[in-house]
C-alpha cells in the first residue's frame, strides 16, 4: 500500500495538537482545577484563549478530512468489510473502552465521551460512508475528477456549514458548534460540518493533482497570507460577538446578537478551510519520504492522544502550584506531558494487548504463538 508520508505526519500532528489544546484546561475549567485541590484559579490569559481558538479552528476538520482520504485508500486496497472491521476495533472499541474508563473515574457512569467524542462521530461517518460507497452512483460522484468551479462550490459549502451548525443546533451562540459530551448528545449541525470535511478527503483521493497545486511555493504563500488575515478578522469578530465579556466561566448562559454570531461563524468557516489547505500544501512540499523518526511520531500520536488528558492536567496543576507564569506553564506542560505520555505508552500499551486495540494486532510487537 502506498504511503502518504506527508498526510501521515499531518494526521499525527493534528492528534498531538490535542496536548496544546488541553494544556490550559485547568484555566478554562475552574471546576477541573478543583479536582487537583486548586481553588479560585486565575482565568486564562487572553493570548491562551486566542491560541486555543486558532488550533480548534482547523484541527478536527483537518483530522476528519484525512480520515476520509485514508478511508478510501483502505477500501480500495482491502475492501469495505476489512475497512469496517478495522475501524470497529481501532476506533469504536477504543472509544468505548477508554471513554468508559474516564467516565467512571468520578465515581459515576454518565455515558460521556470526554475528549474522545471525535472517535464516536468518526464511527458514525464510517458506517454512513460505507453505505454511501456501495451505491455506484454516489461512488462515481465521489471518485470523479472535479473542476475548479466545483471545487469553489465545495469551498463555499464548507464555509456555510459553520453558520448552518448554529441553525441546526438551534442556538445562536459562539458555543453552538462545540463538541457533544455524551453518546446521546449528538449535534446534527456538528455531524454535517465534520462529515463534509470527511467527504472532502474522499474527493481528494481521486483528485490528488490538487496536492501538486497546493505544494507550489507561491500557492502556499498566498493561502498562508489569506489564512493569517482571516484569523485576524476572526479574532476581532470574536471580541465583537462576545461583547467585551470579561468572565467566560458563565459563557454558556449568556445571550448574543445573532447577526454577530453569523458573521463570526462565516469567518470561522473561512479560517478552517484555508488553514486545512495551507497545512496540506506545506507538508506536501516539505515531506516527501518517510524516516524512523516520522514513523515513531505517527505510531505515538493516536495512543498518546487517547491517554494524555490526565497526565496533561496533572502536569499543568503541578506547575501552577510552583507559581510559574501561564506562558511557562503552557510550554512546560506540553513538553513534560508529552514525555510522560511516551513513558506511559511504552509501559501500558506498546507491549500489552491494549496495542491490539489501538494500533492493530498486526502492528503490535506482542503476538500470541499458537501451536
Amino acid at each position: 500500500m502506498q504511503r502518504y508520508h506527508n498526510l501521515d505526519f499531518l494526521r499525527a500532528f493534528a492528534m498531538m495538537m490535542g496536548l496544546a489544546i488541553h494544556a490550559p484546561l485547568i484555566f478554562w475549567q475552574p471546576d477541573f482545577a478543583k479536582v487537583f485541590g486548586i481553588e479560585n484559579i486565575a482565568p486564562a490569559e487572553e493570548w491562551m484563549n486566542v491560541v486555543g481558538r486558532y488550533i480548534s479552528n482547523w484541527r478536527m476538520p483537518l483530522f476528519f478530512l484525512l480520515s476520509g482520504f485514508f478511508s478510501v485508500l483502505i477500501i480500495e486496497k482491502k475492501g469495505t468489510s476489512k475497512f469496517i472491521k478495522d475501524r470497529i476495533i481501532r476506533v469504536g472499541l477504543t472509544c468505548l473502552v477508554f471513554s468508559s474508563l474516564y467516565d467512571i473515574a468520578d465515581g459515576s457512569f454518565d455515558f460521556t465521551t470526554q475528549h474522545l467524542w471525535f472517535l464516536y462521530e468518526l464511527m458514525i461517518f464510517v458506517f454512513c460512508f460505507s453505505l454511501l460507497y456501495r451505491v455506484q452512483t454516489m461512488k462515481h460522484v465521489l471518485n470523479r475528477e472535479i473542476s475548479t468551479r466545483i471545487l469553489l462550490t465545495i469551498f463555499l459549502w464548507l464555509v456555510a456549514t459553520v453558520p448552518l451548525a448554529n441553525i441546526l443546533n438551534n442556538w445562536w451562540h459562539p458555543l453552538a458548534w462545540k463538541p457533544s459530551t455524551t453518546y446521546f448528545d449528538v449535534k446534527i449541525g456538528n455531524i454535517i460540518h465534520y462529515f463534509s470535511y470527511f467527504l472532502l478527503g474522499v474527493i481528494f483521493y481521486s483528485n490528488q493533482h490538487i496536492f501538486t497545486k497546493l505544494k507550489n511555493s507561491k500557492t502556499i504563500l498566498v493561502i498562508g497570507i489569506l489564512a493569517a488575515l482571516a484569523f485576524i478578522l476572526r479574532v476581532n469578530t470574536d471580541y465583537l460577538a462576545l461583547g467585551g465579556v470579561d468572565d467566560l466561566k458563565n459563557l454558556a448562559q449568556m445571550q448574543f446578537d445573532p447577526i454577530m454570531v453569523m458573521c463570526n461563524s462565516v469567518l470561522i468557516g473561512v479560517n478552517t478551510i484555508l488553514w486545512c489547505l495551507f497545512f496540506i500544501g506545506l507538508t506536501s512540499k516539505l515531506i516527501n519520504s518517510g524516516s524512523s523518526i516520522l514513523r515513531w511520531f505517527v505510531e505515538l500520536s493516536y495512543p498518546i492522544y487517547i491517554i494524555h488528558i490526565i497526565p496533561i492536567a496533572m502536569t499543568s496543576a503541578l506547575f501552577y502550584r510552583t507559581g510559574l507564569s501561564q506562558p511557562v506553564i503552557f510550554v512546560l506542560t506540553i513538553i513534560v506531558g508529552f514525555i510522560v505520555c511516551v513513558i506511559l505508552y511504552y509501559i501500558l500499551i506498546k507491549f500489552t494487548p491494549l496495542n491490539w486495540l489501538i494500533n492493530g494486532y498486526s502492528k503490535s510487537p506482542l503476538k500470541i504463538k499458537l501451536r
